[in-house]
């Protein structure tokens, strides 16, 4: 893909390590999109389980291919952010994809609200689970809006600041929340704009997650010493507790006469 002459409306951003079952399905839901104003970066972190070798055999469908050690993955989303030229840089993690239109759709909503500064929608959830995702901004004091499905501006980045690395897990929360109190606008495109697949490091290390999440809301939303504590014992207990109690009830329902 040869790089435009002229600066695109979008940079693609996938950073990746070891995905080697699902990363060709990512990149080729990226160089088939409808909407073929875009440029495509994509950072490989020393893959070594032939991931490298599909990426390098669509090279001609990427404007950047760099392959070095980095500090994570939002080390290497950094990375690529510095070099985008695009207008606005939307990131699909080797395990995600888009919909053929998902470029379309956005180039759709720019066109119409120019000023949006943060477009985002909804993910189909992949895999046994299925079904879909969407979260309003309205709700970042709660949860994280799909990131797979965000379209953030040049102009967010320079105004906001980019991925602060030392979250290994939760850093585009933390970013999400710091614009939002900045007043970045954001646009509910309200359609589903990506394909997400769980499983990714947020669940692979769940407790370093909620130990972020609430380290990131609490210096957000001013929380106490004493609150953050109780919101922790909240996430542990909801992630952790509720579904051994689950296991021990269906035990229970198969067999009554035990004891609870």
């Amino acid at each position: 893909m040869p790089k435009p002459a002229s600066a695109p409306l979008f940079s693609i951003i996938t950073v990746v390590r070891n995905a080697v079952d699902t990363v060709e399905n990512c990149i080729d839901s990226v160089k088939n999109q409808s909407c073929a104003d875009f440029e495509y970066i994509v950072i490989d972190g020393l893959s070594d389980d032939g991931t490298s070798e599909i990426i390098s055999a669509h090279q001609s469908s990427i404007n950047i291919y760099v392959r070095e050690k980095d500090g994570g993955i939002y080390d290497a989303m950094n990375k690529a952010i510095a070099v985008c030229r695009g207008r606005y840089i939307g990131i699909i993690n080797a395990d995600d994809a888009y919909f053929e239109g998902t470029l379309k759709n956005v180039q759709k909503v720019i066109t119409e609200f120019p000023n949006s500064q943060i477009i985002y929608g909804g993910v189909e959830i992949l895999g046994k689970e299925g079904g879909s995702l969407l979260v309003d901004h309205s709700n970042l004091d709660r949860a994280m809006i799909a990131h797979p499905s965000c379209f953030v501006s040049a102009e967010a980045y320079r105004l906001f600041g980019a991925f602060n690395a030392a979250f290994k897990i939760a850093a585009d929360y933390d970013f999400m929340l710091r614009a939002r109190n900045a007043g970045a606008v954001f646009h509910n495109s309200g359609l589903l704009l990506a394909k997400y697949r769980p499983g990714g490091a947020s669940a692979k290390f769940r407790l370093q997650s909620i130990n972020e999440m609430i380290a990131i809301q609490g210096h957000h939303l001013g929380w106490s010493p004493f609150y953050r504590r109780y919101r922790l014992a909240r996430y542990l207990a909801a992630t952790f507790l509720k579904p051994v109690n689950r296991k021990i009830w269906a035990q229970h329902a198969q067999n009554p006469q035990s004891h609870l």
